[in-house]
Order: structure tokens, then sequence, then C-alpha cells
């Protein structure tokens, strides 16, 4: 039984994952050569919330240009707005059964939380990129994700420990 049951969670997070990555590459698609809306959307609140920097729509490129008093910094692409991230978190929540209004209220929630902590990772890495640019690859490439995956693995402990589902066992 038990048996049967990681097989249904690892059959039902690996068809949600590939399910959602398809749909995205699919907007991606749509909206090439631009951004699409999403990498459109977090690069509009960076910009919103510091108001110090400027953002630029790329032409032929599926980025935006962030720039600080005319100089280009950094582009936030497809893959800086954190969906990868949020789409296993969702995949896990998916896989890993609840009811109805347990989903309802922690997807939001958790969607909400990796956003803001995106944002916060993005603003660092800009200030990363003016005051130390050596050290953005690092941060970029090997530290940012880790804390991202690291926050999105702490979501899933507290999915499973607060919000599944919970079988009631006979004895």
């Amino acid at each position: 039984m038990q048996n049967k049951k990681a097989v249904q969670f690892i059959l039902l997070f690996t068809l949600s994952y590939i399910l959602l990555n398809g749909i995205y590459q699919w907007v991606l698609w749509l909206y090439a050569p631009k951004p699409d809306f999403i990498t459109l959307y977090t690069s509009i609140i960076f910009c919103k919330i510091f108001t110090k920097f400027n953002l630029s729509i790329l032409l032929f490129k599926p980025a935006v240009l962030i720039s600080l008093k005319e100089k280009g910094l950094v582009n936030i692409a497809e893959g800086c707005n954190g969906i990868a991230v949020f789409n296993t978190l969702l995949s896990f929540i998916i896989a890993f059964k609840s009811d109805l209004s347990k989903y309802l209220k922690f997807i939001p929630i958790s969607l909400a939380i990796l956003f803001i902590i995106n944002i916060i990772r993005l603003y660092i890495l800009v200030e990363i990129k003016i005051s130390t640019p050596q050290f953005f690859d690092l941060f970029h490439t090997y530290i940012f994700p880790i804390i991202l995956y690291f926050i999105t693995f702490v979501l899933m402990i507290v999915w499973v420990k607060f919000f599944n589902k919970k079988e009631n066992v006979s004895q």
C-alpha cells in the first residue's frame, strides 16, 4: 500500500511538473521574441518598489533591461521570474493531496512568499552587480538558487505538516 502511494506521488508530481513547464514554455513561445507577461510583471514590480531603477523592454530578446542612470545593469529574463521554483512547489502540492480549501489557502500564500523573496533576490543581485560585480555570477548561479530552493523545501515541509489531508488510520 505504501509503495502504491509513493508511486502515485512520483507519477502525479512528474506529470504536474511536465504539464506546468509545458504550459509555461508555450507562453514563452507565444510572447517570443519579447519577454513573457510574468517576466515583465516581475520587472515592473521591481522598478515600482525600487524606484531608482528603470526598465526597458529589449527588442528581439525575451528580457527586460534594468538600468540605473541610463547605464544598463542586468537583464531580467524568463529564468529570473521564479516560475521554475513555483512550478516545482506547485507540482509537489498537487502530488501531496489535500482538500480544495487548503489548496486555496496555501497556494496563493506560497506564491506570494516566493514572489517577494524573488524580488528581494533581484534587488540584492542588482546591488551586487553595482558594488562588487566580480561576485555577481557566484550569487546569481549558485547562492540564490540554493536559497530559493531551500525556502521552497521549507514550504513543502509546511504543506506536509500543516496542510495535507490526514487519513484516519484504524488500529
